[in-house]
């Protein structure tokens, strides 16, 4: 039956909890189908697993160097740009795992490049279909382990037509050159201490996983910062979601998280007219920041090349062969020591660049200059 949201408004209420539930596009849905809008995969081999990544997790933090002094509140969304890419949605598929990794590894790249503007919109299908998941749902870290190993294609490669509920055919599916289209992870690293947790919001979008409770489809528009209600129900059996952390405000006491349910489930802004939420921290029945870990991306941005580039900035220190260069719309990257043209030669060039207000051809990938020609 569709969620009684007098009943969760009631709750929300005589709770003195800050936020407002709404009917949205999940609210309306029956039960069923509203757990087929979730998709992690986790019986009780897997959940000590994941308890057990956490523990390991927030052992090495306190063992190793201490986390660098985080923000008190970052938005990815409005950090020097929107680093955050478009929302998507689902539907009636459990390919949240898929939806949450495309949505960290697309806003690594953009991070990685310093380039809020980059065009980039991965394939949710290619890497739930032919990674091993299914509509019936996946591992959370899943995605990343086959974004790390394989990688995954754009979304024109293999366009997501899974919303209906039915799986897509991996194989008949993806373009013919799919092999060519690949963004890959080189690795990813989980954090479960508050510190860390945060450390690596500051530094980028996060995946993250949860329990879903009945309440949760009931946030809105405007809705305020989400706190399960005593009207909330579990789940039978108890559903687990992947989500995308794009940032905190410590001010609000809350994490900004980005869904796959289209835009009429939660909130809007910067150009979206909803698909995201606030969350408060320290939720023990959510399990998002108290049982489970979070989990940052490096992505490796493949060698090419790219024509009429502007270079602003230009940097060397007494070791003459480290040289960099800041590139507007990739952002700095280092001379490549070796590199057929010569670290000096290179450094010239870019300082002849900014200085004539010219601009120059390279070939480059997300850490290095490996060739240039001055236009």
């Amino acid at each position: 039956m569709p969620t009684d949201i007098q009943a969760i408004a009631a709750a929300v209420k005589k709770d003195g909890l800050p936020w407002t539930p709404k009917e949205t596009s999940l609210t309306r849905l029956t039960t069923e189908e509203q757990r087929r809008h979730l998709g992690v995969i986790v019986d009780e081999t897997e959940m000590q697993r994941l308890n057990a990544v956490a523990q390991q997790a927030a052992a090495r933090a306190q063992f190793g160097a201490p986390a660098v002094g985080a923000p008190a509140a970052i938005d990815w969304r409005n950090n020097g740009g929107n680093y955050v890419t478009p929302i998507k949605n689902q539907g009636n598929c459990g390919s949240c795992v898929g939806h949450c990794s495309c949505a960290v590894i697309e806003s690594a790249v953009r991070i990685k490049l310093g380039n809020p503007n980059y065009v980039i919109d991965l394939s949710e299908g290619f890497l739930q279909f032919c990674g091993g998941g299914s509509c019936g749902g996946w591992g959370l870290t899943s995605g990343l382990d086959f974004a790390q190993s394989t990688g995954v294609t754009d979304e024109a490669c293999m366009p997501y037509t899974a919303g209906g509920g039915a799986d897509m055919n991996c194989g008949a599916a993806r373009c013919a050159d799919w092999q060519n289209r690949l963004t890959k992870i080189s690795s990813y690293t989980n954090h479960a201490t508050m510190a860390d947790r945060k450390a690596a919001v500051a530094a980028g979008p996060v995946l993250a996983g949860m329990e879903v409770w009945s309440d949760f489809f009931a946030y809105g528009s405007d809705s305020g910062v989400y706190v399960k209600s005593s009207a909330a129900t579990r789940l039978t059996p108890p559903g687990y979601h992947c989500v995308c952390i794009i940032g905190y405000d410590d001010a609000q006491q809350c994490w900004i998280i980005k869904n796959s349910w289209g835009t009429s489930w939660g909130e809007g802004g910067f150009g979206e007219a909803g698909g995201f939420m606030r969350m408060r921290y320290g939720q023990a029945d959510l399990l998002i920041d108290t049982s489970w870990a979070f989990s940052s991306v490096v992505v490796q941005i493949q060698a090419a090349w790219h024509s009429n580039v502007t270079v602003t900035q230009v940097f060397t220190s007494r070791d003459s062969q480290n040289g960099w260069a800041y590139f507007q719309g990739l952002g700095w990257r280092k001379i490549q020591t070796g590199a057929a043209d010569g670290v000096l030669n290179m450094l010239m060039l870019f300082a002849q660049a900014v200085a004539k207000g010219k601009k120059v051809t390279i070939y480059a990938d997300g850490d290095f200059v490996y060739q240039a020609y001055l236009l």
